[in-house]
């Protein structure tokens, strides 16, 4: 799998734009502005998405490995790390990293560290909430926190850990993608302009 996302991934970056205006000449002339533009508002929705997840799960755990370090339990980096991977599952990843945190600094240096690191994991997570997702996130993930909720729970159920991650960017895209569609309306086609059938089918 990582072998053919590297492979497509060097045709996108390669030849992105003339695979969408082949893709494009498949839609009907008077729908392809329309479908032009969900297509930006996709990627658009996706990129800002992926920009602003890195950020806030590198802020969080460069902030944890900092904390960690003060309160000197052992295994600061890799509890940090995993803090930036929890990051990208939305409502429960950072818990159960705090979790095993907790954890490792009970069993290291006693229950006053553990309470410590929860208490300083609990504030960066108030950070989070407060100062990071709506400065790097707003913009680009407009959902309700119902509808992540939502999308989190059915990409587990449905495909696991890598549907708990990539469940908050399918929803936030198709529901760009939606209200663009819903906005605009298909351009009318010039009288001289002959509708052509892609398919060469002929109507149904």
């Amino acid at each position: 799998a990582m072998f053919l996302a590297l492979f497509a991934s060097i045709f996108f970056l390669a030849g992105g734009e003339r695979i969408w205006d082949w893709l494009l000449a498949m839609v009907p002339k008077r729908q392809r502005p329309r479908a032009d533009g969900a297509g930006l508002v996709a990627w658009t929705t996706f990129a800002g998405y992926t920009r602003g997840i890195v950020i806030v799960a590198g802020t969080n755990a460069v902030l944890v490995a900092i904390g960690l370090a003060v309160l000197r339990v052992p295994l600061a980096v890799p509890l940090a790390l995993l803090v930036f991977f929890g990051s990208f599952i939305p409502i429960i990843g950072a818990p159960i990293a705090i979790v095993i945190a907790a954890i490792v600094a009970l069993a290291a240096d006693g229950p006053l560290v553990a309470l410590g690191v929860i208490v300083m994991i609990a504030l960066i997570g108030q950070f989070e909430g407060h100062v990071l997702q709506p400065l790097v996130m707003a913009r680009a993930v407009s959902i309700h926190p119902l509808a992540v909720a939502l999308a989190v729970a059915s990409g587990t159920v449905l495909a696991g850990i890598i549907g708990a991650v990539v469940a908050v960017p399918v929803v936030s895209v198709i529901y760009a993608v939606s209200r663009f569609w819903v906005q605009t309306t298909p351009r009318l086609p010039r009288p001289d302009e002959e509708e052509v059938d892609p398919t060469g089918m002929g109507a149904a």
